[in-house]
């Protein structure tokens, strides 16, 4: 099936785009599809994404699916749908 995937932040500059169409795997993860895309953008992907101690999704991460960050759902577990729309974005400091 195929989904679309949003990259923006950090792991825009990793991947030097910024969306792209990939096809998986009927009933794949969240983090299925994070660990396969480690292994096509290598270790800098990683980095931006999992963290290193508990090799979880960094919290400084927002991972949204069709706009609703994977929190609100079942997080890593979170099973994707065809044409669904991951979105990668680094939390924003702000404020003033």
């Amino acid at each position: 099936m195929k989904i679309r995937i949003q990259y923006l932040g950090p792991v825009r500059v990793v991947v030097k785009k910024r969306e792209e169409e990939l096809e998986i795997a009927l009933k794949s993860t969240i983090d299925e599809l994070l660990r396969r895309l480690s292994k096509i953008y290598g270790k800098k992907f990683e980095n931006e994404v999992f963290d290193d101690n508990t090799e979880k999704i960094r919290e400084d991460l927002i991972v949204t699916i069709n706009g609703k960050a994977i929190k609100q759902l079942d997080g890593a577990s979170t099973r994707l749908r065809v044409g669904d729309v991951v979105s990668l974005l680094p939390i924003f400091a702000g404020g003033g």
